[in-house]
């Protein structure tokens, strides 16, 4: 199995698929990162596309940080600035001799960070061990264009013996960061600007009316820090001043192993059994939810066999879809689906509008962008609608689109991105069973959408 680092060399070039690994998902709108600190890939079809990629990173390559107007000078914009002002966070917070040899470094040889050499313009914004064995600093530059460099190492490692592993542009106000070996042992960290309550908020329930109802609790350390061998199902993060949520994503994926093989035959007969796919989207699905135990129930919304075309060739030719969802005992889930493409040892692809969470599924309606491998999204809309279902329209402002028939509440229009639309579903008397809005403007956000205040 290749390493993931040439994993998202390859997805980089591609800034339009959507690969099913929590990582590939963020590499793919991210330079690499040096390969010291990268992890081996876990297998495509054990994992899921779900971390809404918030990370304020742009990992550059192997050597030294590029160099560029507005990166040693300059006021930050005003969307950044906040965190850039944020005091260190971290076990290492308080150890103002570690942090002092730590800038020294910076200060002598400035070059070699992309930072600037003026102490007053450098700021420590994390330093501490993390689980999985890791210690992690991360420097930025108050600066127009401001970077922020990795510099890593075993848990205790000297200032002086740190690596720089990695850097990049401080985009966003909110830094996310995950690191994980083969056996899901690493960490999951994040923070924003200081001045906001943090909370966090696991195990939610799934209601039979697609609705999903959470417990917050607070988080006194003011950042999120987790070891991602011990995830809860359904951890959030929560950013917020007062009743305004400044932020609010998944923090990372459990990791959960699916037991057992799923049941391949879709619910009331839509489309086929497609057993590899199924079971992909299963694993992925549990991956990525962190559902399993008693009373939850994977069961097939849909599946069926998919022309694939493949830029590359090799998986060119007829691959499986699936549409999978982890039933719960109050009656709704989250769902997940796959394509695999037709090469003997399969590729995977999700899309940010092929998952989320659903009601009872026998009155849930889905709309999604088909996943695909080509770099232009598919123009192809699939509609999931309940069994009763027999015709969908798609309206824009008000105006009928498409329409189309529906087998077994199965069906699908082509109508090309980027869209905003309302889906109906229709029974065989003309009374609307299901509607639901679609947009192409989301990000991968975990299952449950992400929030951004900013």
């Amino acid at each position: 199995m290749r390493g993931l680092a040439e994993r998202l060399d390859d997805i980089a070039g591609q800034a339009k698929l959507y690969d099913v690994t929590d990582r590939a998902i963020r590499g793919a709108d991210r330079r690499r990162r040096t390969r010291r600190f990268a992890v081996s890939a876990l297998s495509v079809l054990a994992v899921t596309c779900v971390i809404g990629a918030v990370s304020v990173l742009r990992f550059g390559g192997i050597g030294r940080p590029e160099e560029g107007p507005g990166r040693l000078e300059g006021v930050p914009p005003a969307l950044v600035l906040p965190l850039l002002d944020t005091p260190a966070r971290g076990s290492l917070a308080g150890d103002t001799a570690f942090q002092s040899a730590l800038l020294d470094r910076v200060v002598k040889d400035p070059e070699a960070y992309g930072l600037p050499g003026d102490r007053s313009l450098l700021r420590v914004l994390f330093a501490g061990d993390l689980p999985g064995n890791r210690r992690l600093v991360l420097i930025a530059g108050v600066t127009a264009r401001p970077r922020m460099i990795h510099l890593t190492g075993r848990a205790g490692t000297a200032a002086r013996k740190l690596e720089l592993t990695g850097w990049g542009d401080v985009e966003e106000p909110v830094f996310r960061e995950e690191w994980r070996d083969d056996d899901n042992r690493g960490f999951a960290l994040v923070f924003g600007p200081a001045g906001y309550d943090v909370s966090v908020s696991d195990r939610p329930r799934y209601l039979a009316d697609g609705t999903v109802t959470r417990e917050w609790q607070p988080e006194p350390s003011g950042y999120v820090m987790r070891d991602t061998s011990r995830l809860p199902p359904g951890l959030r993060v929560r950013i917020s001043r007062g009743t305004d949520v400044f932020y609010e994503a998944k923090v990372a994926s459990p990791g959960t192993k699916q037991p057992g093989t799923v049941d391949p035959n879709p619910l009331h007969g839509r489309g086929k059994a497609v057993p590899r796919a199924a079971q992909a989207a299963a694993d992925a699905l549990a991956y990525s939810s962190g559902l399993v135990g008693p009373g939850i129930r994977y069961v097939v919304l849909w599946s069926d066999d998919l022309a694939v075309e493949d830029p590359n060739g090799t998986g060119t030719g007829t691959g499986q879809v699936a549409t999978v969802m982890a039933l719960t005992p109050e009656g709704g889930g989250p769902y997940l689906t796959v394509v695999l493409d037709a090469s003997p040892e399969p590729n995977a692809r999700t899309h940010p509008t092929a998952e989320g969470v659903l009601g009872d599924p026998d009155r849930s309606l889905i709309v999604m962008r088909m996943p695909h491998f080509t770099p232009s999204p598919s123009a192809t809309l699939q509609i999931v609608a309940p069994p009763s279902a027999v015709r969908a329209e798609v309206l824009g402002a008000g105006a009928l689109l498409k329409a189309t028939p529906l087998t077994n509440g199965v069906g699908h229009v082509d109508l090309s991105a980027p869209v905003e639309v309302t889906v109906r579903a229709f029974d065989a008397q003309g009374a609307v069973v299901a509607e639901r809005q679609f947009t192409d403007a989301v990000r991968s956000a975990g299952l449950e959408p992400e929030v951004r205040g900013w």
